[in-house]
């Protein structure tokens, strides 16, 4: 099998205007999810829609990248990375314009559906892009600075989302996206080089329909499930049973057809295996942190939505500092004491803030939430570059689709099992607080409580009752930042599964 990669010796020349171009595509994709999720209260008013039925304009958008993500590998060998990251980008921006213009629920989940679908396309190609045009012994340099993009899209999201919804509209979130896609798409255009289309390119469409059925399916049980009381539900065991014969078909079908949709040899190579359950991992951490953080600010600590945005800058800006720093080192000291390093130190970020109060100073905050974002630079470049290290060129495609996809799947896993997890950890915390709260407990009769807490009258109890339940949500979210130190523990001792590259010496 030959590469299907041409050779970049002239492109160096224009490596600044296309690694700003590709890099600012693949922010702009990670910078609209929550440039929509912060939107979302104020769409409920203008579409006069339920909590359920406004959650739509997200699910409709991580099902669609979810599902297109796989195909950008054979797309991009098919007719073109360039034709297809230039398509994607015009058809984001365009679907984006629709979003903004709509009138009915159903108008925009239908542009939010067609926005993933383009957008799919985005971070993968563009990394695709990126790699092809970096020389291979700076592969890890390229990544730390693509890690950069991607983080610039989610420190300033949260940030712009807050500031266009509140003094403007939320239509403008969506309109956002213009100017951006249409530079990216300028730069592209005039100095990315097309790499030689395969015109022969087989589709594997029985491949395709498998994977995203196992897919859509699973991406249908993590939205709903806290819902539907997870397995108590009979739809969740039956779209979780599709999911599951699903994937396992479409792990045969890859292992026994002639041309598959994807190379199986991709899975045999163990580094990348690990890789791809490691950005699991990471996503978990990342959006299922961020899906709490905010809420427990604004809700316990007192901060306000833009300053909230603010204390979660640092995260961001760490993490671009580390991404860039690991690229530098990681060929010297290899991946794995760099993805200990950056296990430990999340664990340690997630330990101190499961023991905030509510008194607690936002230097402290700050200082945590900082060191968290230095671990995330060093996993998300390290894992990447490790991830392609082993592998052949004509593998590459299909590695940087399901590298992708790993983070999209370790996103949804994440957001739905903290949530869960906050809903549980409330309703045993509220139990256990509220279960020696009664007016025949001697010791709590002899107490001299606070003005409106009374064990003598209704409105006392009732006092009591707002007490507890206050209590029980904070500590619950204290419990799940507890919960995230276990996966950080996990991801510690995975390293122990990886081979060690050779180092070298520069």
């Amino acid at each position: 099998m030959t590469s299907d990669v041409e050779p970049t010796a002239s492109m160096p020349r224009h490596l600044v205007p296309i690694s700003f171009g590709v890099c600012l595509a693949a922010g702009m994709q990670s910078m609209d999810t929550f440039l929509a999720g912060i939107a979302l209260p104020n769409m409920m008013g203008t579409f006069s829609t339920t909590l359920d039925e406004i959650s739509w304009i997200l699910t409709a958008y991580l099902v669609a990248v979810a599902v297109f993500t796989p195909l950008t590998a054979w797309l991009g060998r098919r007719y073109g990375r360039k034709r297809v990251l230039l398509t994607g980008i015009l058809g984001f921006v365009i679907a984006s314009t629709f979003a903004g213009t709509s009138e009915t629920l159903f108008e925009i989940v239908t542009a939010r559906f067609i926005q993933g679908v383009f957008g799919a396309t985005l971070i993968p190609v563009a990394q695709q892009i990126l790699l092809d045009l970096w020389p291979k012994e700076r592969h890890n340099i390229a990544l730390g600075w693509f890690s950069v993009g991607m983080m610039v899209g989610l420190i300033i999201g949260p940030i712009l989302g807050g500031f266009l919804t509140d003094y403007y509209s939320w239509r403008w979130n969506f309109f956002v996206n213009i100017p951006g896609g249409l530079t990216a798409f300028t730069l592209i255009f005039l100095f990315v080089r097309e790499n030689k289309p395969d015109p022969s390119r087989h589709f594997d469409l029985t491949g395709f329909m498998l994977l995203g059925t196992a897919l859509i399916c699973m991406q249908w049980v993590l939205d709903r499930g806290e819902q539907l009381a997870w397995f108590e539900s009979d739809k969740i065991i039956v779209w979780t049973s599709i999911s599951l014969c699903s994937l396992y078909l479409f792990i045969v079908h890859i292992v026994t057809a002639r041309r598959p949709f994807v190379d199986p040899a991709l899975f045999q190579n163990r580094t990348f295996t690990i890789c791809a359950c490691y950005l699991i991992l990471l996503g978990i951490m990342m959006f299922g942190f961020i899906a709490l953080f905010p809420a427990l600010l604004q809700n316990y600590l007192g901060y306000p939505v833009m300053t909230s945005g603010l204390i979660l800058t640092p995260r961001g800006l760490a993490t671009m500092v580390a991404a860039v720093f690991v690229g530098h080192v990681l060929a010297r000291v290899g991946p794995k004491p760099l993805i200990f390093a950056g296990s430990v130190m999340m664990g340690t970020s997630f330990f101190f803030l499961a023991r905030i109060t509510p008194e607690v100073d936002a230097f402290s905050l700050l200082f945590w939430i900082g060191i968290q974002g230095v671990s995330f630079g060093f996993f998300s470049t390290t894992l990447t570059a490790a991830a392609y290290a082993g592998l052949p060129n004509e593998l590459r495609p299909d590695a940087t689709a399901f590298l992708a996809l790993s983070r999209r799947i370790g996103a949804s896993i994440g957001v739905s099992v903290l949530v869960a997890q906050l809903l549980r950890f409330q309703q045993a915390n509220r139990a256990t607080l509220s279960e020696n709260i009664s007016p025949y407990n001697e010791r709590l009769r002899h107490l001299v409580l606070p003005d409106g807490l009374r064990l003598s009258d209704q409105d006392g109890l009732h006092a009591f009752g707002r007490m507890v339940n206050e209590n029980a949500e904070f500590i619950a979210y204290l419990d799940c930042f507890n919960f995230l130190v276990w996966v950080c523990i996990v991801a510690a001792f995975g390293v122990f599964l990886m081979k060690s590259p050779e180092r070298t010496s520069r």
